[in-house]
């Protein structure tokens, strides 16, 4: 008995040391891999957290810019000379977002080339709310009127405001024998094609105007294009020219001067400045509807907390008493909105130029 225990005895423990033999041979393979396997994991889980971090400072580093807005200068880009209309109205803008944000808003003009340079420079500035872009009727027109314009306002842009719009006046010499509309196209299908218009350029909405009411009335007159209205008036005045479409603004001077006489003007409706001036629709044209608008955008990609920014502050000046009166005596006309305004100012202006381009075949310089 003694023997046969002292056999099973020696089998049990041959057999756990086997067994702890294997078992441990097992563990010791297999120590390498789960090494490995943490190490791996402790580093992936160590790279997502640094990512997670960085992540989380960048976002607070926006965040933060975005609250300080605006901490240095902005620039309204304004793509035409100094001293004109646009000009001036930018300036003025300028001025009032100085006062709002306390922190200076400066207009710059990158003029020539029909604003196609400054706009195109514009679109390619840094989007983060220090470029702002007057956009008007010039830049709108462009993209109807040339085969290849290198931006696309509604693609290279978001909208920020839309502000202010200037109705344009058919005027005459003072000496001019046209008393009002009616008698300036009676005499113009008397004498076809002998009577002349003046306009700011080809593709300017002077001219646009002028070729919207001549399709409307049935009319013939030779259209002779200048380098802006400055260099046109002293024709008109001196009634080398029958008629132009001019902005009230540019108007409304010389028509106090006694030089010139206005007909009629492509408001909607009759404006305060002159009461007893009729507007094109109530003379029968019911698309005789024009003017020259103002807007503002900034390049794709601006953050949208600085878009709000600046078109809350935007809508704010031109709330101001102070800048509603330099823009009436303008001769402009207050249109406030925000983004979704300029989308449709920009679409309706696509839509009612190029028509009148295609109608009327008419081709850049």
């Amino acid at each position: 008995m003694n023997a046969q225990a002292g056999a099973r005895e020696s089998q049990r423990t041959t057999r756990g040391e086997g067994m702890n033999l294997t078992s441990n041979a097992f563990l010791n393979a297999g120590t390498p891999l789960r090494r490995n396997r943490c190490a791996a994991w402790s580093v992936g889980r160590l790279r997502g957290s640094v990512l997670a971090l960085l992540a989380l400072s960048f976002a607070a580093a926006v965040a933060q810019a975005q609250e300080r807005y605006p901490s240095r200068p902005v620039r309204i880009v304004v793509p035409f000379a100094a001293g004109g209309i646009g000009d001036r109205v930018g300036r003025l803008l300028a001025q009032h977002l100085t006062d709002i944000f306390g922190q200076k808003v400066l207009v710059e003009n990158p003029a020539g080339g029909d604003a196609i340079p400054g706009t195109v420079a514009a679109s390619r500035a840094s989007p983060d709310g220090y470029t702002v872009l007057q956009v008007t009727s010039t830049q709108i027109v462009n993209m109807v009127l040339r085969d290849k314009v290198p931006y696309d306002l509604l693609r290279d842009f978001t909208p920020v405001a839309r502000t202010s719009s200037t109705p344009l006046l058919l005027a005459v010499p003072a000496a001019s024998r046209f008393r009002d509309v009616p008698d300036l196209i009676a005499q113009a299908k008397v004498k076809a094609g002998a009577m002349s218009y003046g306009s700011g350029g080809i593709g300017s909405i002077s001219h646009l105007s002028a070729e919207l009411f001549k399709r409307a009335a049935g009319i013939g007159s030779l259209h002779v294009p200048y380098k802006g209205y400055a260099a046109m008036l002293p024709d008109l005045l001196a009634g080398r020219l029958d008629f132009t479409f001019m902005g009230q603004g540019d108007v409304v001077p010389h028509l106090s001067g006694g030089r010139l006489r206005a007909l009629a003007i492509t408001s909607p409706q009759r404006v305060t400045a002159l009461p007893d001036l009729p507007t094109m629709r109530e003379l029968g044209f019911k698309d005789g509807e024009s003017a020259f608008s103002y807007t503002y955008v900034v390049p794709r990609g601006t953050p949208e907390p600085i878009v709000r920014q600046l078109q809350d502050a935007i809508l704010k000046a031109l709330a101001n008493a102070s800048l509603q009166e330099h823009m009436l005596n303008m001769g402009l006309a207050l249109i406030p909105g925000g983004g979704e305004l300029v989308v449709e100012q920009i679409k309706s202006e696509l839509k009612q130029w190029g028509q009148v381009i295609r109608d009327q075949n008419i081709k850049p310089e």
